[in-house]
């Protein structure tokens, strides 16, 4: 078992969710053997990764679907944050103007980060 350096776990003073909770996804990768552990981590970066990118791209109609499925995904592997920020972008983002379209992608894209490095670090 890898442990996971959940140093990134902390909370921003104003009483939001901790950006990610290192046991929640050491639980999830425990499931299975080495294996199964390095095929998970895996295919979350890929998920991950393409979640990141549908939302840069600007299209209200992309970036809604993005973040419907990334609050799911990041709820899965214990990134609470993540999770909030994306259901909020999913109930909004075809009716926000592309500047706050834009605004609100970079706050996940930076949220997305820390889960990729944790996920990183898990395989």
């Amino acid at each position: 078992m890898t442990a996971i350096n959940n140093s990134n776990a902390n909370t921003d003073g104003r009483g939001s969710a901790p950006d990610f909770d290192a046991k929640v996804l050491e639980a999830l990768l425990d499931i299975g053997g080495p294996d199964m552990r390095e095929a998970l981590s895996a295919q979350l970066i890929a998920d991950f990764s393409r979640l990141q990118d549908g939302l840069k791209s600007g299209d209200a109609a992309v970036m809604s679907s993005a973040a419907h499925e990334l609050k799911g995904l990041a709820a899965t592997v214990g990134a609470s944050r993540l999770a909030e920020m994306a259901r909020s972008l999913d109930g909004i983002a075809k009716t926000l103007p592309q500047a706050a379209r834009a605004v609100m992608a970079g706050a996940l894209d930076r949220e997305i980060t820390v889960v990729l490095q944790s996920l990183s670090d898990a395989a």
